[in-house]
């Protein structure tokens, strides 16, 4: 797959209104992604209509029919317009349910600028931010699953991955067994529930130790690791590096 996704952007915005506008049917020549953060959107795609919700987002190619309803409520959304490099092909879904990530929260809250601009290089960072939000989408995608309890464990995960998350905690989330959740994880994923724990962890902790200003230790008190020589354990394994070495 490319390393570089997107060809350009142009349009992004990061808002929160007290009610949402109308926008009347245009046919879009541009890839429309819009997530909400909170509150709701109505939509009208391709003559059905469609209520985006909270952590729900929708991904429109280039020839989709899109209008937006009115709505007087509260709404917290983040939008791109953008054209992908040629050969780049996105999954062929309009609405995305709860893709909305800790990850991806994290990522749009750290992007100060809440539409682009000719200023502070606003567009090429927005454009970057895009490309690595691309990427964690497919990343969510490739973990759906036919079983529900078990698109229930990831969301369960993916919301709570900046805790300290155990079994017997994911267990009583979904109803079900410590050892029957376990069986269902590793054979619709092909990996464990710690497996995908850490490697979740472990997206986030680099993030962190690039974007932030804390410490390797409070990275891993972040992460919900009690232990930091576990943290740097999980860090090597999933990076090839220790955090300190990552760091410098």
């Amino acid at each position: 797959m490319e390393a570089y996704l997107v060809k350009n952007l142009s349009h992004f915005c990061n808002i929160s209104v007290k009610k949402s506008r109308e926008m009347p049917d245009t046919v879009i020549k541009f890839y429309d992604l819009t997530f909400v953060m909170k509150g709701r959107l109505l939509y009208n795609i391709n003559g059905e209509e469609c209520e985006i919700g909270k952590n729900d987002a929708i991904l429109l190619p280039p020839g989709t029919m899109r209008s937006r309803v009115e709505l007087d409520e509260e709404v917290s959304y983040a939008s791109f317009n953008f054209q992908l490099n040629d050969g780049v092909t996105l999954p062929d879904r309009l609405f995305l349910s709860n893709v909305v990530t800790e990850e991806i929260r994290t990522l749009l809250s750290a992007f100060s600028q809440t539409h682009i601009s000719p200023l502070y290089h606003s567009e090429e960072k927005a454009q970057n931010l895009l490309n690595y939000i691309l990427f964690e989408i497919l990343d969510v995608l490739s973990y759906e699953s036919n079983d529900k309890n078990v698109g229930a464990i990831i969301r369960f995960i993916d919301d709570s991955v900046s805790e300290r998350i155990t079994l017997t905690m994911i267990s009583d989330h979904v109803h079900l067994s410590r050892e029957y959740v376990a069986y269902i994880f590793k054979r619709e994923t092909g990996k464990t529930v710690i497996e995908y724990i850490n490697e979740r962890k472990m997206l986030l902790a680099k993030d962190m130790i690039q974007n932030g200003n804390m410490t390797l230790g409070e990275v891993a008190q972040r992460l919900g690791f009690e232990n930091y020589g576990y943290f740097s354990r999980c860090f090597k394994k999933h990076f090839n590096t220790s955090p300190k070495s990552f760091q410098k």
